[in-house]
């Protein structure tokens, strides 16, 4: 097999809880090797306003407000399904040059660990996002079963803080109440009488138990009088008894690093569908998205963290921890081939119209059925929309788009950036060149190179519909 191909034997497009760990090398090595990455969530809700769907007419939202509005949307619903779509040029594939895709698919379950300090969390849902995914087939169960876990950074660091705090108050000793000094006395009798009898034998230990047993705090208090009046012995508590043992360093070390590791353990277990985010952040993988204005909100307040107190600061993050973004969205309003309706470009109106693209070519998707709305083939389909209509516009030519409308300072040099481009465009060279350039050498037919102005006209601007100025500019 080609050591470029994105095809992995034995991997499947449904990723699940009991297979994710298995899975993940493989995953990760995807987007190691491929040339960009296809993105698609499905969301519990949208929109944090009980009057959503009324209308202002005296009032139509700036881009600031609508970030606004988003952030409080994201705090409020969560991401419960996300696609996934790693793509890799194979200009020496056996028939013809293509692209190499491999969709995924994620049910995002909400459940944590209980072994992480008992960390919990809300899961709401609106009623209108329950109602939009039961007629597309969402299995909710297959959610909360066997959705695959996760982690944001900010939670991370949350339940880090957490075990510190417990490491800390573990080694400060408590306050003993007045009628639990007679059980310590009799702990204190116990250890005492044991210690003269084992002389000579430095390896026996001592069994303590009760038929009460002990809770929570007997247990703490009963470790803490040990350690202050018998320095040299140990306590440690099993299921039903304590066992008190000669104090051994380098078996307390290992038993310290062997906590340690269980619990980042129990973190990389549980960061689960983050790994992926990780790693498109860490290679600043191009990134392609449909009106993924929203996605990337919700993506940052679940992955990350809170998000930037404004959309200026949104936009920074973005610049400083991603590579290119694109938004087929954009792509497609400035698609005007005349045979073409551009009355709407949704997703799926968008994925049938392109049908008469033939080149470049792409996998079809792994399973021989149409799954609108499943964040998996919706990646795949974003894809596939991606490499046709960038493709085209690069070659046969589009209307060429305004310069972004937002009037923000930090804007200046890309706005610069994209006039200068536009400037030095090739004049726009119809349907007719697209036909010769499929015909004559299909070697050609692929996406502009990274490097190319093409980017700094059509990249890093996202549709933002309903707002003022429309358009999000990264």
């Amino acid at each position: 097999m080609d050591s470029d191909s994105l095809v992995l034997a034995g991997s499947v497009w449904e990723i699940e809880r009991s297979n994710f760990d298995r899975e993940l090398p493989n995953l990760l090595g995807l987007i190691e090797r491929c040339d960009f990455i296809a993105l698609d969530f499905e969301f519990s809700g949208v929109g944090n306003d009980p009057r959503r769907g009324q209308v202002d007419v005296n009032h139509k939202p700036t881009l600031a407000e609508r970030y606004k509005e988003q952030c409080a949307s994201a705090e409020t619903y969560r991401i419960m399904q996300m696609g996934i779509c790693p793509v890799k040029w194979l200009p020496d594939a056996p028939r013809e040059p293509k692209y190499s895709s491999k969709p995924f698919n994620f049910f995002v379950a909400p459940h944590v660990e209980r072994k992480l300090f008992k960390y919990d969390r809300a899961y709401l849902f609106s009623a209108s996002a329950i109602d939009f995914h039961l007629k597309n087939g969402f299995d909710f169960n297959k959610l909360y079963s066997r959705g695959c876990l996760y982690l944001g950074r900010q939670e991370e660091a949350h339940i880090q803080n957490l075990k510190r705090q417990r490491d800390e108050a573990d080694s400060k000793e408590i306050d003993v109440k007045e009628e639990d000094i007679p059980m310590l006395e009799h702990v204190k009798a116990q250890i005492a009488e044991w210690i003269k009898t084992r002389e000579g034998n430095p390896s026996e230990f001592l069994n303590i138990d009760r038929p009460a047993g002990y809770n929570g705090y007997q247990r703490r208090i009963i470790r803490q009088y040990i350690r202050r009046e018998f320095p040299q012995y140990i306590g440690v508590w099993y299921d039903k008894h304590l066992q008190v043992q000669p104090i051994d360093e380098d078996r307390e070390r290992k038993v310290v690093q062997k906590r340690e590791d269980d619990f980042q353990k129990v973190l990389k277990v549980q960061r689960g569908v983050r790994h992926l985010i990780d790693k498109i952040m860490e290679l600043k993988k191009p990134l392609i998205g449909h009106n993924l204005f929203t996605d990337l909100i919700y993506m940052h307040h679940m992955f990350i963290g809170d998000p930037p107190e404004d959309i200026n600061g949104f936009r920074t993050f973005l610049q400083q921890n991603f590579g290119l973004i694109v938004d087929t969205k954009f792509l497609a309003i400035n698609w005007s081939e005349t045979n073409q309706s551009a009355a709407s470009t949704s997703l799926s109106e968008l994925a049938y119209k392109i049908t008469s693209l033939k080149y470049p070519d792409i996998d079809d998707f792994p399973v021989n059925i149409e799954k609108n709305h499943v964040a998996g083939y919706d990646a795949w389909s974003t894809a596939r929309c991606f490499v046709k209509l960038s493709t085209f516009l690069y070659f046969a030519g589009s209307e060429d788009p305004a310069p972004p409308a937002e009037t923000e300072p930090c804007l200046d040099v890309r706005k610069k950036e994209i006039v200068a481009a536009l400037a030095i465009r090739p004049a726009k060279a119809g349907y007719s060149r697209l036909v010769d350039l499929e015909l004559a050498d299909k070697k050609k037919l692929r996406i502009p190179y990274w490097s190319s102005n093409f980017w700094k006209v059509f990249g890093g601007r996202l549709c933002v519909n309903g707002t003022i100025e429309g358009e999000f500019t990264i």
